[in-house]
Formats: C-alpha cells, structure tokens, sequence
C-alpha cells in the first residue's frame, strides 16, 4: 500500500498537529535516538515500547497518529519522513534505533533492518539468545536506503526493527516480556 502523503509538508497542509496527530520528545538530544516515526494509532505500541528502549538515558521522538478515523493515512515511509524536529534530533545522533509495527497479529517475531550491519547482527544474536524469534527481513523492511531516518545520523547508519502486533501487545501487557526486551537493547546499546 502507497502512502497517502508523500512526505511532512505534505501531511502538514492536510493533517492539523493537536488533532489528527502529534510530536512528542524527550526533553534533550542524545548520541543514541530512538525513533518511532509511526506511532500512536498509526502501528499502535510503538511508542511506548520507544519511550521504555530510551528509558531516562537516551533520546526519543514519536511521531503519533491520534485522529478518530484512518490513523493509517498519516503513514509517511522512512526513507520519505522529514519532519523538522526529527532531523535536527539525527544531527547529534551517533546510535539511531527506529521502532516500526508489522501488521501480523498472530504470530510473534521482529526483523532487523538498517545500514548498521554490525548492531544489527549484534541485536539479532542477543534478542535470539533471549528467545525472541527474529526473522530474515523481508526486501521491503531491509531499510536500506541512505535515506531512511534509521540512516541518518551521525554515522550515515542505523537499525530498524520491524516488530509484528502480537509481539508489541505482548511486550506491552506482559512485563517478563518487556523487561526482556528491553533490557536485552538497552544493554546492548550502552555496551
């Protein structure tokens, strides 16, 4: 499916911040940003599970869907998402970790996409270890443009981790599961 809006501005002229959606941040930048870019109602619990990676020692910025219909029309792909406050937050950030939902509501696994081959590799290996199921990521999940936001940090290189409903529902109503999600990233990036 195609996105509605082609990109910010776009959104912007046709969607009214306060009603339809909202940007929410933490209060300062960091070298590690973790980034749910459609939050809210657009992938539900990607926001939270943002906001808990970030905890009270790295950045987060969630771009939220709150509108009473189509949440999914505020949907802007990656490698098109330029709202303003996101950008600047990638100009100081070195580590960017982006949280996007995958629509399978049955099964639970992630995959990992992004140009930081390294700390991707790196998070496959410890979400496995603590039997998260991670599959291969799908052409279109890969996050492989230069120009996706997960790449457009400091380094030119990020991840992203394309987690499915049911693993999010899970992550969010059982806390065994999320402190071992959770735990297991944040970890793994203050290493």
């Amino acid at each position: 499916m195609s996105d509605f809006y082609s990109n910010f501005r776009d959104l912007q002229v046709h969607e009214q911040e306060g009603r339809d959606f909202r940007i929410i941040t933490s209060r300062n930048w960091h070298p590690v940003l973790i980034i749910a870019p459609h939050g809210g109602k657009i992938e539900p619990y990607t926001s939270q599970i943002t906001q808990w990676i970030a905890g009270e020692d790295f950045a987060w910025y969630a771009f939220e869907g709150i509108k009473d219909g189509d949440n999914r029309r505020l949907h802007i792909t990656s490698h098109n998402f330029d709202e303003p406050t996101l950008l600047q937050a990638l100009r100081e950030a070195h580590t960017v970790l982006t949280i996007h939902g995958l629509k399978n509501s049955s099964d639970e696994f992630l995959m990992i996409g992004g140009l930081d081959l390294t700390f991707g590799s790196e998070l496959r290996i410890a979400l496995q270890h603590r039997d998260f199921i991670v599959r291969e990521s799908e052409q279109k999940y890969r996050g492989e443009r230069a120009s996706n936001i997960c790449n457009r940090g400091r380094t030119g290189k990020g991840v992203q981790l394309e987690i499915s409903f049911a693993l999010r529902k899970r992550i969010v109503e059982d806390a065994e599961c999320r402190i071992r999600f959770v735990d297991t990233i944040r970890l793994l990036i203050m290493k």
